[in-house]
């Protein structure tokens, strides 16, 4: 299964954090499993950086994950168009652009936000 980690679950995966759910780091560790992260998502951490919000080095960890099997997904016309179509259950635009990403390559998300569960996707929850 292809899935793309939302920004939450990325951190959560780069530190191991131990709030992940067995389910989720069971579905990490399989190989059978392909795990994206959105240009969207470092576009996100990085605005939070800037800002103060977060503490936590975006470059390193997507370089680590990179080499670690974590591809990257770039957004492409037929995501941002549909991102303009998405009913708005999500106001989060850097969310809604994932759950477009998830439609339109035919991924689930691992995320721990049930307001994507509202979208027909396939979710995984994160966290505990």
């Amino acid at each position: 299964m292809k899935w793309i980690l939302d920004s939450c679950a990325f951190i959560d995966i780069a530190i191991n954090a131990p709030t992940l759910t067995p389910q989720a780091r069971q579905a990490f560790e399989n190989p059978e499993n392909l795990f994206y992260l959105s240009v969207a998502s470092v576009w996100e951490l990085g605005l939070k950086r800037s800002l103060g919000k977060l503490d936590f080095d975006v470059k390193s960890a997507v370089q680590l994950l990179s080499a670690n099997g974590i591809n990257m997904l770039d957004i492409n016309l037929a995501v941002t168009l549909l991102v303009n179509e998405l009913p708005y259950h999500h106001k989060d635009p850097f969310d809604r652009i994932i759950i477009a990403s998830a439609k339109v390559h035919d991924m689930g998300v691992m995320t721990s936000d049930k307001i994507f569960n509202t979208y027909g996707i396939k979710t995984l929850h994160s966290k505990i």
